[in-house]
């Protein structure tokens, strides 16, 4: 019944949607953390010190934010036909991958960021097949180093911009070279905002000194251990059926699922390298799985999938309700 809810229908899934972003996100698992958490993000601490001061605003801001992206995640998914345009099942599959911990539900410079970097991938998946798709080469590595210069750790991600060029055909030289200027307008604006208005703890050379740092608390507690280990069974075999159909080349969006495994090959790498928290560095893998998981969720109608969602379903809720 909850398969089928998400694999037909739009209007009665997206409620469902904003429904649990507002028990989640806004209620029962929201955290308000003081602004000092995100340290090396001096542009999102100084909107969030103003926002953390008014409580409701944080959590709809919040709320509203992840329900978004759930959106965005759908609209991405159905408008480079890589799923039906009918179908919610990233929308859902992006949920509850993000929400997966309750300590990750807060206001955090990765949960923002996250936005840019979907913007960035339905640039990068719109160039296909363009001829002239230099606006939209440079719009997408501008979003990655937004994305960047909210949360520097993504800075691993905008290689992205020269893969999705890659895999995607566009390789003129001129490509390449409006990339390197839309990866670097941020900064060049960064660098005479700092100067023009004389902002010495903006440096952008302060925002790297610690990103490499590894001291971060990697304890996972008995919920959280459920539930990645439920999601995680399900990516693994997920990411099987992908590759076997990759290589059968049974699927006609190849070169799209070919771009989001390069996301999670980059989450990996950011995973490893990258300080903060445990919880908070997993977000980043809600893009990637979301997909992978909608698309076996989407080609197999065996009946035993109904009980594996209500599964996931109830290990979600246990660990934001139990433990």
């Amino acid at each position: 019944m909850v398969v089928n809810l998400f694999r037909h229908t739009q209007s009665i899934s997206i409620l469902v949607l904003m429904a649990l972003c507002g028990i989640l996100w806004m209620g029962i698992s929201f955290q308000s953390l003081e602004p000092s958490i995100d340290v090396n993000s001096p542009f999102f601490n100084s909107i969030y010190s103003w926002i953390h001061s008014h409580v409701y605003l944080e959590r709809i801001s919040l709320g509203l934010l992840v329900f978004s992206q759930c959106i965005s995640m759908n609209k991405m998914m159905a408008r480079q036909k890589i799923i039906s345009i009918n179908s919610s099942f990233p929308a859902l599959f992006y949920f509850m991958l993000i929400s997966t911990s309750p300590k990750a539900i807060y206001l955090s410079s990765s949960v923002v960021s996250i936005s840019f970097i979907l913007f960035a991938l339905n640039k990068i998946l719109s160039s296909y097949l363009k001829k002239d798709a230099y606006t939209t080469v440079f719009e997408s590595a501008f979003f990655l180093s937004i994305a960047t210069l909210i949360h520097p750790p993504f800075f691993i991600f905008i290689p992205l911009a020269w893969v999705g060029m890659s895999i995607f055909s566009q390789v003129e030289w001129r490509h390449w070279v409006i990339s390197i200027l839309g990866v670097l307008c941020p900064w060049f604006l960064l660098f005479t905002a700092i100067t023009f208005l004389s902002i010495d703890d903006w440096s952008s050379f302060s925002l790297f000194e610690n990103l490499f740092t590894q001291n971060s608390s990697t304890k996972i507690e008995t919920g959280d251990f459920l539930t990645l280990f439920v999601f995680g069974i399900l990516s693994v075999i997920s990411m099987f059926e992908l590759l076997v159909s990759l290589r059968q080349k049974n699927i006609k969006a190849r070169k799209s699922y070919v771009l989001l495994l390069w996301v999670l090959i980059f989450g990996l790498i950011h995973f490893y390298l990258s300080e903060g928290a445990f919880h908070e560095k997993l977000l980043i893998f809600a893009l990637p799985l979301s997909a992978i998981i909608s698309n076996y969720f989407y080609y197999n109608k065996k009946k035993w999938l109904n009980s594996l969602t209500f599964v996931l379903i109830a290990s979600l809720l246990a660990n934001h309700l139990l433990f």
